[in-house]
């Protein structure tokens, strides 16, 4: 197959109840050449609860997901939303494929379950889009945890970069990926993200998150509470390992009792300092060159943060760093139509390189 640069778009929903990223880049699969655009759309209200209340059932067996008369009807509608979300953002524009990562609702590696709200065939059928969804799937399947998927945007864009090098990559939970000096690869999870927050402030306040890290820069950091968090038996697990979003939902206790601005203010401070225990603990070194990308960047309170516990390296920025999860996704997507390989034994656990992705195409 002759590998040319293509024309290739990104839906990531991964498991925020926010909001989509979209973007449209140019890229053979090897190389990201142009990030042409990108944006985020928020979820409407009544989806967003609907999500909620899927999410709270806490199914995580494929079979009971599968024959959930609520999550089909869910993912129906996700669908729609995708596919008319997906055409407004493109409208003119062409795209060879489209990548759909969509909002996760169950996740364990254990028992091979991620399960997306997503359905690649009726997408395709009414955008006329190739569509690759599924991206999880061929990795669960060999045995690896089917995250992080970052990485080989990441390593693309780390061959630009002297090294080592390390990315933080902040969505609905938070992820490392270092490049070291060999070429090597190391990537997991390493804390909950976003996810958290969101979660703290719509229990505490109705309110889908911090918005700008408001909360958070005025409530108190109770520190016996961030110690206490910290001893959480995933923070010890040796990679690779991935984060279902609701791992840590029952140490919300520990936040109740404080105040909106103080359990925003703990909690914010606990994913900083897991974030930094998990680079000293697992990572061969902590470079001096450490860039932040994900959604988390919206988050002023937490990027202080971070800035603080990796100090004196200065934390940089990549443009359009907000919509990576998209960028991914679309890379992603374009590697997937060349069959290069998404995850990799040093990034998921996988027994070898893997592609991933399922491509539906209009009947």
């Amino acid at each position: 197959m002759i590998i040319k640069n293509i024309n290739a778009a990104g839906l990531f929903g991964g498991a925020s109840l926010n909001f989509v990223l979209l973007t449209l880049i140019n890229t053979d699969g090897i190389d990201v050449h142009e990030i042409r655009k990108s944006t985020a759309v928020p979820y409407p209200e009544s989806l967003a609860g609907d999500i909620r209340a899927i999410i709270g059932k806490r199914l995580l067996n494929y079979a009971d997901l599968e024959a959930d008369e609520n999550v089909q009807q869910l993912k129906e509608n996700m669908c729609d939303f995708y596919a008319e979300t997906l055409s407004q953002f493109l409208g003119n524009e062409a795209a060879d494929v489209v990548g759909i990562d969509g909002l996760t609702i169950g996740y364990d590696a254990e028992n091979k379950c991620s399960y997306q709200l997503e359905n690649g065939q009726k997408l395709s059928d009414i955008s006329g889009y190739k569509i690759v969804t599924h991206f999880h799937k061929a990795d669960l399947l060999s045995g690896g945890q089917a995250a992080p998927l970052s990485p080989p945007l990441i390593n693309a864009i780390g061959q630009k970069i002297n090294k080592p090098v390390l990315f933080i990559d902040i969505e609905t939970v938070c992820s490392l990926i270092y490049l070291g000096e060999s070429g090597e690869i190391t990537a997991f999870d390493c804390a909950p993200g976003r996810a958290m927050i969101e979660d703290w402030t719509f229990k505490r306040a109705n309110m889908q998150t911090d918005y700008n890290g408001k909360y958070a820069a005025l409530g108190k950091v109770h520190t016996q509470i961030v110690d206490a968090l910290l001893k959480h038996k995933f923070l010890r697990k040796n990679p690779p390992k991935s984060l279902d979003i609701m791992t840590f939902s029952e140490k919300r206790e520990h936040l109740e009792g404080l105040s909106l601005e103080d359990g925003t203010a703990t909690a914010t401070a606990f994913i900083a300092e897991a974030v930094y225990q998990a680079a000293l603990d697992f990572l061969p070194k902590i470079p001096h060159d450490i860039y932040v990308i994900g959604s988390g960047l919206r988050n002023p309170t937490l990027m202080r943060m971070l800035k603080q516990n990796f100090a004196p390296r200065e934390l940089k920025f990549l443009p359009n760093g907000e919509v990576y999860g998209a960028i991914s996704t679309a890379f992603n997507a374009a590697r997937r139509v060349y069959s290069l390989p998404i995850t990799f034994p040093t990034t998921t656990g996988a027994y070898e390189p893997m592609s991933g992705g399922e491509i539906y195409e209009k009947k």
